[in-house]
């Protein structure tokens, strides 16, 4: 079984328009090799793919401290050899039990594995078979981290509560509408249509300051921050160089206050957004549900289930 995921500007930002997921349940046979043979479960493909799944193998390199048969040798010897030629990886972190029998007469294993092929690999970022609660199964649930292998590169946004209103007043002033067309078309229509805001939004981001947004950047960061964190580093490295009591001192009470200041950031983004936030915001999207739509349905959706699908698989 396998999903196959299309994505419009490429998988990830890359030139990949399609990445794959797929489940790999390889089940013994008594009188002869598993259900689901190397070449089906790690295929050559040419863009993205990561399998994972029930293997039902035992190998030395994924549980170290196992005492393997020859028959269990060489049934997975058949795997490795078959991941190792097309260029796969074993994500599974060795000794880490993915199995835990509910009776005596089997130990605990490494046997749900995960495979991705060198195309996926990249943006491979962790994987945890130890933080979700048991799902009553024998098998550990298994959390996969994925995320983009490309360093952060937003564009420049502008930051429309902080434009030049002074600047803009007579520029709003003497802004006119552009003419109709005289025989409009649908297309010339829409076009004037288009045209106005286009320019009236044109003329405002020139008046508008832009932000410079990176992988670090947090929404509840101000100037005075930038300022006690240069003061810290400043008071770090002079208590290193001089190691003395009262460079130590204005060392910790500088760290003290940048912390300080840094919490006190977080409580006021935080309680500005409740301000903000109301229970009708977060119904908001019911309204795009049918009206007619079957019992069972949830009352409303939640807006944070729609956001970082695609980074964890």
């Amino acid at each position: 079984m396998a999903l196959d995921v299309f994505t419009l500007h490429g998988w990830f930002g890359s030139t990949f328009p399609r990445f794959r997921i797929g489940n790999s349940h390889a089940r013994p046979i008594y009188s002869g090799p598993h259900s689901v043979s190397p070449q089906s479960s790690l295929p050559d493909l040419g863009y993205p793919y990561l399998v994972a799944g029930d293997s039902n193998i035992h190998n030395s390199a994924m549980d170290p401290s196992r005492r393997l048969s020859l028959k269990e040798e060489r049934e997975s010897a058949a795997y490795f050899d078959r991941a190792a030629d097309s260029g796969f990886s074993l994500l599974n972190t060795p000794g880490v039990y993915t199995r835990f029998p509910f009776t005596d007469l089997h130990r605990p294993s490494v046997i749900d594995l995960a495979f991705p092929n060198p195309y996926m690999f990249p943006a491979f970022r962790s994987l945890d078979a130890s933080s979700l609660p048991s799902t009553g199964s024998d098998h550990a649930p298994i959390l996969i981290f994925l995320d983009s292998p490309f360093p952060h590169n937003n564009t420049p946004r502008p930051r429309w509560h902080e434009p030049d209103w002074p600047t803009l007043q007579g520029k709003l002033k003497d802004w006119l509408t552009p003419p109709p067309p005289k025989a409009p078309s649908s297309n010339s229509l829409a076009q004037w249509f288009s045209s106005a805001p286009s320019a009236l939004i044109t003329m405002i981001e020139a008046s508008t300051p832009r932000s410079r947004p990176s992988s670090r950047s947090k929404p509840w960061w101000m100037p005075l921050l930038t300022t006690l964190q240069k003061e810290f580093a400043k008071t770090t490295l002079k208590a290193k160089k001089l190691q003395t009591p009262s460079a130590f001192l204005t060392g910790k009470q500088s760290k003290l206050g940048y912390f300080k200041a840094i919490k006190r950031a977080k409580a006021s983004y935080w309680a500005d957004f409740l301000a903000k936030t109301s229970p009708k915001t977060y119904r908001q999207p019911n309204n795009w549900l049918p009206q007619d739509k079957p019992p069972g349905s949830p009352p409303f959706l939640a807006p944070l289930t729609q956001s970082r699908s695609t980074k964890h698989c």
